[in-house]
């Protein structure tokens, strides 16, 4: 007679399958949620530090500022020669070559020919 009537586990399997289904899909809409109103908060966050001007930091020592320093002898022109000027120079020079010894006459002389 069990072959008549029907399964309860067959209705009960496809409704809970819908309902996994229904909240996965609710979780995940609530983390694009959130997802967006992180990345909408942080780009509010950095357009509002963009329209402020860096502080310079104090230092401690009371000592100079550093990149006022830098600026200024990073504008100065070089005090050195000018490096292609040197270059042109060497490679004009006359090299002087001292005479080198005949090494066929030392050997020959150490071997007792």
């Amino acid at each position: 007679m069990s072959q008549l009537t029907p399964n309860a586990a067959s209705v009960t399997h496809p409704l809970r399958a819908h309902w996994i289904a229904a909240l996965s899909a609710l979780f995940a809409l609530l983390a694009v949620a959130a997802v967006v109103l992180v990345l909408a908060i942080d780009d509010e966050s950095a357009s509002e530090s963009a329209t402020q001007s860096p502080q310079p930091a104090l230092r401690a020592d009371s000592g100079p500022e550093e990149t006022a320093v830098a600026a200024s002898i990073g504008s100065q022109p070089s005090a050195g020669p000018s490096e292609s000027s040197v270059a042109a120079a060497v490679g004009a020079s006359t090299t002087h070559e001292q005479p080198r010894p005949d090494e066929a006459g030392i050997a020959a002389a150490i071997s007792g020919r």
